[in-house]
């Protein structure tokens, strides 16, 4: 997982995450009435104007959160005014993850989900329609900074995602998008990612289950590479993603939604593009860690000094589309999830 990335849903099992259709729509639709109990009727993009953002009133939208530290954009753009520069009033809602997140904008509790391609991809096998409307942020390519690591001990003998062949691999949730990347970082390197075993453990323990011997390696956020007794395999992200910065994060509405939105989901781009702009100025840096830190509850001297994720707003449909097919490649979807479909035009890069 990125350093200050999102935190998908908690999936059971070992094996790549085969949700039958009924059970995912139940769960959602359970998310949903909770969150529309919770928090009400969203105000719809353009309520009190032309229904599509246009000159007719201030859109208001609401968009989910986990709360993480790498949703500074939308943060920034919010708290900067941007939105309301753009003729946007933007609401967050807390949500439990992705998952939950998706609920809530099939529920009707709130306009645009915070969540990832694998679990929006996932969603659309199960018949809901979706639109990935805006990426919050990536991860990096060969080349840059890493920001994840695979974990071993120090003295291990494995030098190489194949090693991993009957190994216990840490990570912290079974299912989630950091296991299918890790799978896919072995299946590149040659290995048989059915013979990795996988078990969840919590962040804090990923590093010093490594260092004691408890598992073979573990799937963290770059800086625990620094703990004694460690070392890295290299950024799973960017060895699948080679040249590429992979989708990790982004904002996602039902077509419907979206559709009738248009020029509300485009001044929500251009915001975040904006705010990504800002956010990258040396003189805001230690006001987007200040901002940072009051939205995930750390402290802002740390999180300027861990690695980051690139953030970018638009979507490279490359990318997207090789995500798309790492879940066919796993089994976890018999048809390529339709990324033409999922992506609209202005969306893309």
């Amino acid at each position: 997982m990125p350093a200050k990335g999102s935190v998908p849903e908690s999936r059971g099992g070992n094996r790549p995450y085969r949700r039958p259709r009924t059970t995912f729509l139940i769960a959602v639709g359970a998310a949903a009435a909770l969150l529309t109990a919770a928090c009400g009727s969203p105000g719809a993009a353009g309520e009190g104007g032309d229904g599509g953002g246009g000159d007719g009133g201030t859109s208001t939208l609401k968009v989910t959160t986990l709360s993480l530290c790498n949703e500074i954009s939308v943060l920034w753009a919010q708290q900067k005014g941007i939105f309301e520069k753009n003729g946007l009033t933007v609401e967050l809602v807390k949500a439990g993850g992705g998952a939950a997140g998706l609920a809530a904008v099939q529920g009707g509790s709130a306009n645009l989900a915070f969540t990832n391609p694998f679990s929006t991809m996932l969603a659309m096998k199960s018949g809901i329609d979706l639109r990935w409307v805006a990426t919050a942020y990536g991860t990096p390519k060969e080349g840059e900074d890493p920001s994840n690591a695979v974990l071993v001990k120090e003295d291990s003998p494995i030098k190489a995602g194949k090693d991993l062949e009957g190994k216990t691999v840490a990570v912290n949730e079974l299912g989630g998008i950091n296991q299918i990347i890790v799978q896919q970082f072995v299946t590149d390197a040659g290995g048989d990612p059915e013979k990795v075993k996988f078990v969840a453990l919590p962040f804090g323990e990923l590093a010093s289950a490594v260092a004691s011997g408890k598992v073979d390696a573990s799937q963290a956020p770059e800086q625990y590479s620094n703990t004694p007794g460690v070392r890295s395999l290299g950024d799973p992200y960017m060895k699948v993603g080679k040249d590429k910065w992979l989708v990790f994060a982004g904002y996602v509405g039902t077509a419907k939604f979206v559709d009738e939105n248009t020029e509300s989901m485009k001044k929500f781009l251009a915001s975040l593009k904006e705010a990504n702009t800002a956010i990258k100025e040396p003189a805001n840096q230690d006001e987007k860690y200040r901002i940072e830190a009051a939205h995930c509850g750390q402290d802002a001297k740390k999180l300027a000094e861990d690695p980051e994720n690139p953030y970018f707003a638009d979507v490279p449909m490359d990318a997207m589309k090789q995500m798309a097919q790492i879940l066919v490649d796993q089994g976890q979807t018999d048809k390529l999830p339709d990324v033409e479909k999922l992506v609209p035009e202005y969306s893309r890069s």
